[in-house]
């Protein structure tokens, strides 16, 4: 029984970046285990092969290791696309490390550890819930930040690129899971984005606790009220006097050798020029995953981007297969291609219900008033309309 496993999630073509993040854990705690689930792994017999010499650490486990039916597997890899997918069976995968940990702490694969994480277990046992997040922000955000304060209505207060919880937490993990296996969705027109919405919720009803340290999951986005400076001791925040912990590479090009993130609206070109620290320590990871992706090799393409005969699976498609239930043929599975290849082509209904239904969502968000007037002059309209949009959550899905 070990008192804290890792674990992070990611396809095969992320896998140089999750091995970047491994020997960072090595180098500040050489005791501890990283799991690597990958999602487009449906077996052990299809895990790649990396050099466990080099990164004792490291479990690589493939979808298997949920413990759900393969066919369980087909519906989420089809009803989802590949971040939906990965971040949808968080809970489950907590949940199997917890059978053997006391305590599990979640890491996305593009982060990386500049030093030990010494408050992690203290501060999860201070939790009442045993949950352990971090805020996106510890401040309110000045003027001239690089996102609005408005950015936490869409994506959530919580950054899940970390996070921790323990048994106490596996309620919640149930809870948590009962939404994301079905409402698992990028849908800013729905209020949802991916996991991390949720979280707001789960995390009032089962009593979470927010790490105030700043130098937790500290990004592109939240640098601006933690820059980051150096000591003869390392890397340290200076506007606290605290270690950085834990750096989140959100959309860092390792090929790019000046941008800290590829995402942003402008360039961050000057986040890294302005700051030795800061670019050092770009370069290093940047080093690191251009080194295990050499190793690695090309990685496969996402076998779930197509049905088995080979035909890409559009989003609506997705949304369409959602719609209709769980009795269906599977995507994936070449003795089902018949099947599957029938119901694609009687999907045109529910393709299109998925076009309406985003299309009466717009409507409502950008026109309320005429949408109201709609409602009034034509309830049995507008009754129906919104039965079939919403959906079994309550939410305009």
């Amino acid at each position: 029984m070990s008192d804290l496993t890792y674990c992070t999630i990611l396809a095969t073509n992320y896998l140089p970046k999750a091995l970047a993040l491994a020997e960072s854990l090595a180098e500040h705690h050489p005791d501890a285990e990283l799991v690597v689930l990958l999602v487009d792994c449906a077996n052990d017999s299809d895990l790649p092969s990396i050099d466990h010499a080099e990164l004792p650490g490291v479990r690589l486990v493939s979808t298997a290791f949920l413990g759900l039916p393969q066919s369980e597997i087909d519906h989420l890899a089809m009803i989802y696309d590949l971040v939906e997918f990965a971040t949808a069976i968080k809970p489950l995968a907590f949940k199997r490390v917890l059978e053997t940990a006391e305590q599990v702490a979640y890491l996305d694969p593009d982060t990386y550890v500049t030093a030990p994480m010494e408050e992690l277990s203290k501060e999860l046992d201070a939790s009442d819930g045993g949950i352990l997040l971090t805020p996106h922000f510890l401040e309110p955000l000045p003027e001239d930040a690089p996102v609005a304060q408005g950015h936490l209505l869409t994506v959530g207060v919580y950054n899940l690129g970390f996070g921790a919880w323990d048994r106490r937490a596996l309620d919640f993990l149930d809870w948590w899971w009962a939404r994301l296996k079905e409402e698992c969705l990028f849908d800013y027109l729905s209020g949802l984005f991916v996991d991390q919405k949720w979280m707001d919720i789960g995390s009032v009803l089962f009593q979470a606790r927010s790490l105030r340290h700043y130098g937790y999951n500290v990004s592109v986005v939240n640098l601006h009220e933690r820059p980051i400076g150096s000591d003869d001791q390392g890397l340290v925040m200076l506007t606290t006097g605290e270690r950085l912990r834990l750096f989140h590479f959100h959309a860092f090009d390792a090929d790019n050798p000046t941008e800290l993130s590829t995402r942003q609206i402008g360039s961050t070109s000057e986040l890294r020029s302005s700051s030795a620290d800061l670019d050092a320590l770009c370069r290093e990871y940047a080093d690191r995953v251009l080194r295990h992706r050499a190793a690695l090799g090309e990685a496969p393409a996402y076998p779930y981007w197509t049905d088995s005969s080979g035909k890409r699976i559009s989003r609506q498609l997705r949304r369409a297969y959602r719609l209709s239930g769980h009795d269906l043929p599977s995507a994936f599975d070449p003795c089902q291609a018949a099947e599957f290849a029938a119901w694609r082509r009687a999907s045109w209904k529910k393709k299109s219900r998925e076009l309406v239904g985003d299309a009466a969502k717009s409507v409502r968000l950008a026109l309320p008033e005429e949408y109201g007037r709609l409602r009034d002059r034509f309830p049995k309209l507008a009754s129906s309309m919104k039965s079939k949009v919403v959906g079994k959550s309550g939410i305009w899905g």
